[in-house]
């Protein structure tokens, strides 16, 4: 995040390097330098102040007959202290500075090139101390130690009030873009805002140094200017932006200041309201005030108040920039905004009612005041918090919040089932509702399987005037989104932006479903699989039943009878030599002899019917080349040199020659006459076969093998060793047969 801007899109608002960069480091050092130096010398004066050993320290060093600048700073501590701020008042105070102080950091450590970033890193440092009102006894401190003239302390207050606040106002009106963007009168409106901003700031600081309350000039200046000009700059790009960011965080930040304002403005009535009613706790303690009688004042609620908005807003910034934020965070900011002005608006109500029965009963309310309070906060919240969230809904989204409404429905029906596809007939509904349209389909594209559409109304055709948009998600086409042209043409500038936000939103929800349908296709694939393995077994197991049954068979009624006479004219020449009668003997061997030829011959053809001979001796092509060598019309057999010069295991040899035989058998059967070639290839792990014919051909399923007993062997052999089968056929184009089997 170090070169990354933090409060824009890429490439936006950030600085170059160059001069500007060199520049920039130095005056940070400086000014952060000089808001710490005064806050530290603000502290230094409340110990003196309230540690009577740290005061008696300085008291020692700066008595009677002092002298050198250890003297004058002892003298100028004392002085302070003396117009110090109440313990707990400047115990807060600190507080906030720490805080400001601390966001600064974050903001310039997430933030070094990022334009608004480095304008509030002045501005958090620049309010840390400006607003600091303990501090603001650092002038009494230098003006008792070296007679300091006022014109030196106007270099020292516009840099820390008036740089910090300008810095502030005007990294509310470049954000998020970091660029003055902004079109139309609200250009002029914003540049004025912005222009009297930095011409009131000095204004202020005067009214603050004639002997008004400066409390009150933070108040007027960050409770009520400031965020005005941002929802002048904010109002803008919340609804003309270039881009869908852009759009949702100037909403989001235009939420944030009107919610600032609001209470500002709500708790400066309290304030008064409070004040008028004489309720105590509401003074601050206020030491730039020149009036002695005046040091207190009943600001003390809104002053701290905005001196949290003040550092919650930047805060605010940095969590609405976030790019993995979606329109349910957005939802989630904006109701969160509305609960604090709900509690505040009755909270007034609880107090104002509380003191205004006090005052009526002359104090004597009592429990009666505050059951009636909480009866009236009781009543109230339901009607109000409904009043509120519509009032976010108006100013986030303008007097016409349907186009916003339909994203949000649009998210909340993607997000429906967690554990099927979103319904994307109900999204093209939503989509139709939003945009007003007569027609609107929906097509998820799925490259392997087809796209599919979905559409409303269910079964219109498609008009014939239609517009298409296409969706994308991270650059891939995942799907389109087509209403009727009519619809289109008349959108306004808002609602033509909401077809760019729609189809931003689309493209994710499609490639989730996308990803969803490819699953579940794989998943059935998977499974016909594993039937089509379970049947091929059960076939495979019938079939070596049968080719047990039919060897038996063969062996009893072939090889049984040779070998049984085999074994009856051994017998006869033992009977013969046990006679003495080898004459006899010898021309029974004779015969004996042919018969144990015969005897042979009808065993290897009884084997040769269980496995080849030649292929287990010496392997696959030979085996198929002597199967082939005689048979007419001739069989043109391809097989490459990685086949012909190497072994495979036994099971892989034997599904494959099998398999071509079995191939080969049919084209004989079902096209005889047609060229057959038989073609065989080793293909990096895999044993591939191709036997084609140039015969009639024929039609049947694309998911299923036709309903033969020769295919359905071929698909048993090549499933039972791990391949695949597949055969492509149509009338009047062949018949081409093709497996692969790994080894």
């Amino acid at each position: 995040m170090a070169q990354a801007p933090v409060m824009g899109g890429a490439g936006t608002g950030v600085s170059p390097p160059g001069q500007r960069i060199r520049v920039w480091y130095p005056f940070l050092i400086g000014y952060v330098l000089l808001a710490v130096a005064w806050l530290a010398l603000g502290a230094v004066v409340t110990v003196a102040g309230y540690w009577p050993s740290a005061h008696a320290v300085f008291a020692a060093a700066g008595g009677p007959g002092s002298a050198g600048w250890t003297g004058a700073w002892a003298r100028g501590v004392l002085a302070g202290a003396r117009s110090s701020e109440p313990v707990g008042q400047a115990v807060l105070d600190y507080l906030f500075s720490v805080v400001n102080l601390a966001i600064a950091a974050a903001l310039w450590w997430h933030g070094r090139r990022d334009r608004t970033a480095r304008l509030l890193t002045v501005a958090m440092v620049g309010s840390a101390a400006a607003f600091n009102l303990q501090a603001h006894a650092d002038i009494s401190v230098v003006e008792a130690a070296f007679r300091v003239p006022a014109a030196v302390w106007w270099v020292v207050l516009v840099l820390l009030h008036g740089v910090g606040g300008v810095a502030y106002v005007v990294a509310l009106t470049l954000f998020p873009t970091g660029r003055w963007d902004i079109g139309g009168p609200a250009r002029w409106l914003a540049g004025a805002a912005v222009g009297g901003c930095v011409a009131g700031a000095p204004a202020l600081l005067a009214f603050s140094a004639g002997g008004h309350p400066h409390p009150l000039t933070f108040v007027v200046f960050f409770g009520t200017v400031t965020p005005l000009v941002g929802l002048v700059a904010q109002r803008h790009r919340a609804r003309h932006g270039s881009t869908l960011d852009v759009r949702r965080q100037s909403r989001l930040l235009f939420t944030a200041l009107t919610m600032a304002l609001t209470l500002a403005v709500v708790l400066g009535a309290v304030t008064v309201a409070l004040s008028w009613l004489h309720v105590p706790g509401l003074t601050l303690y206020a030491p730039m005030t020149s009036d002695a009688g005046s040091l207190y004042e009943p600001t003390a609620l809104v002053f701290w108040f905005v001196r949290l908005v003040f550092a919650a807003i930047p805060c605010a910034l940095l969590i609405v920039a976030a790019r993995t934020w979606s329109w349910k965070v957005e939802r989630f900011f904006g109701r969160g905004l509305a609960y604090p002005l709900i509690t505040v608006l009755l909270g007034t109500v609880f107090l104002v009612l509380v003191a205004g029965i006090n005052a009526i009963f002359a104090g004597g309310g009592g429990v009666l005041a505050v059951g009636l309070a909480v009866l009236a906060v009781a009543v109230l919240f339901q009607p109000l918090r409904i009043q509120v969230e519509r009032l976010l809904d108006r100013l986030v989204y303008g007097s016409t919040p349907v186009p916003y409404a339909v994203l949000a429905r649009v998210a909340d029906l993607s997000r429906a089932a967690e554990t099927d596809h979103p319904d994307l007939a109900a999204l093209a509904e939503a989509v139709a509702g939003g945009l007003d349209a007569s027609f609107c389909r929906i097509t998820l594209r799925l490259p392997d399987l087809g796209d599919r559409h979905h559409q409303w109304p269910a079964g219109a055709a498609l008009p014939a005037e239609h517009v298409t948009f296409p969706l994308l998600h991270n650059g891939e086409r995942v799907g389109a989104m087509t209403v009727d042209r009519t619809s289109v043409t008349r959108l306004t500038g808002d609602r033509r932006r909401l077809v760019d936000d729609l189809a931003g939103v689309l493209g994710p929800v499609l490639r989730n479903s996308r990803l969803g349908v490819e699953l579940a296709d794989q998943l059935r694939k998977a499974r016909r699989r594993s039937e089509a393995i379970a049947a091929s077994r059960r076939r495979g197991v019938a079939e070596m039943d049968r080719e047990r049954q039919a060897l038996e068979r063969d062996l009893h009624d072939g090889a049984q009878h040779h070998l049984v006479a085999l074994r009856t004219a051994v017998g006869l020449i033992e009977h013969e030599l046990a006679h003495r009668r080898p004459r006899a003997a010898r021309e029974r061997l004779g015969h004996v002899v042919d018969q144990v030829d015969t005897t042979r011959r009808v065993l290897t053809d009884t084997a040769a019917g269980m496995f080849p001979v030649t292929l287990a001796d010496r392997g696959l092509l030979p085996a198929l080349a002597e199967q082939f060598r005689d048979v007419e019309p001739a069989v043109d057999l391809d097989v490459d040199g990685v086949v012909a010069g190497r072994r495979f295991p036994p099971a892989v040899e034997s599904a494959v020659y099998f398999a071509c035989l079995e191939a080969v058998g049919n084209a004989r059967k079902h096209a005889p006459g047609a060229a057959v070639r038989v073609r065989v290839r080793a293909e990096d792990r895999w044993l591939a076969f191709r036997i084609t014919d140039d015969g009639p051909g024929f039609a049947f399923g694309a998911t299923d093998l036709p309903e033969t007993h020769g295919l359905h062997g071929i698909g048993d052999r090549t499933n039972a060793v791990g391949g695949t089968l597949t055969v492509h056929s149509a009338p009047g184009a062949g018949t081409t047969v093709a497996g692969r089997i790994p080894w």
